[in-house]
């Protein structure tokens, strides 16, 4: 019930402020959770460490996701005009080619800049979007969340009933959009990311064997003056013959480490990637 009324508060407080006044207080709020949280500062550091950065502030880490949780709270369906000023997409002509085939679109994406004020935009776009909602420990919250996305025309699913409701989504030919650098069950394969494998998600795997849908990695990121550049790349090339489901997880990770390493103080990856490394905190 904490973190509900925490969220129902902000998300009161900030369409009633300026947004320089809600920016500050988020930036308080990074930095004491970048203070009391030591762990999660450790992970980050692991991180920036597996992608070759040195000397790297990972607060900024924390301050950037301060600001994406503020622009989600501030999302307004009835000013769409506002925000597809605010947030550029490129790259549709990949998505529209695609969805001609009429085997709908699997979007890939990693936890790297504000992608829920991306998956907004391109819902407001006219383009029905679906995808799988990580559970909140509390149940209240994660209707909280659900019921930010609804409006914009993006259906979440639990983990437990998502497969299903994918699959018809892109029998559709709708959009699903789902985040592979993170593992959110016990389900994945071990997958090359980053210099060695680990357990990743093989759900867009998964969908694209079954249903013949294109796998199109796409990014979103803030830039200098807090506007919002989305991308939306090719489709992952996979060939006419049939390609193992690690070869085709590896092409899609090649994507993505690519865009983490152009924006890596805005890859949001709060937990312990590497669970077979020794832990050297010190």
């Amino acid at each position: 019930m904490g973190s509900y009324l925490l969220y129902l508060t902000a998300s009161v407080a900030v369409r009633f402020l300026p947004t320089v006044i809600a920016e500050q207080i988020a930036g308080i709020i990074a930095f004491l959770f970048y203070i009391f949280r030591p762990e999660i500062r450790h992970n980050v550091k692991r991180n920036f460490e597996a992608l070759n950065i040195r000397n790297t502030r990972t607060f900024a880490v924390f301050k950037n996701f301060s600001k994406t949780i503020t622009d989600f709270l501030k999302l307004n369906p009835e000013r769409r005009e506002e925000l597809q000023r605010r947030c550029r997409i490129h790259g549709m002509t990949h998505l529209d080619r695609v969805l001609r085939g009429g085997k709908g679109a699997i979007l890939i994406t990693p936890h790297l800049g504000p992608w829920e004020i991306a998956g907004a935009c391109l819902a407001s776009l006219g383009y029905r979007v679906h995808t799988v909602a990580l559970e909140h420990p509390s149940p209240q919250v994660t209707k909280f969340f659900s019921s930010r996305r609804e409006p914009w025309g993006i259906k979440d699913y639990p983990l437990g009933e998502s497969v299903s409701k994918l699959l018809q989504a892109l029998r559709d030919g709708e959009v699903v959009v789902l985040l592979i650098d993170r593992r959110f069950s016990t389900r994945g394969i071990p997958l090359p990311f980053l210099g060695r494998d680990i357990p990743l998600p093989d759900g867009h795997i998964v969908l694209s064997m079954r249903t013949g849908s294109p796998l199109l990695p796409c990014w979103c990121y803030y830039t200098d003056d807090g506007s919002i550049e989305g991308y939306i790349d090719e489709p992952v090339e996979l060939g006419g013959d049939e390609i193992p489901p690690v070869e085709i997880g590896a092409r899609c990770l090649q994507r993505i480490e690519k865009y983490i390493r152009a924006h890596p103080e805005q890859w949001f990856a709060f937990d312990h990637l590497w669970p077979n490394d020794q832990d050297t905190r010190v």
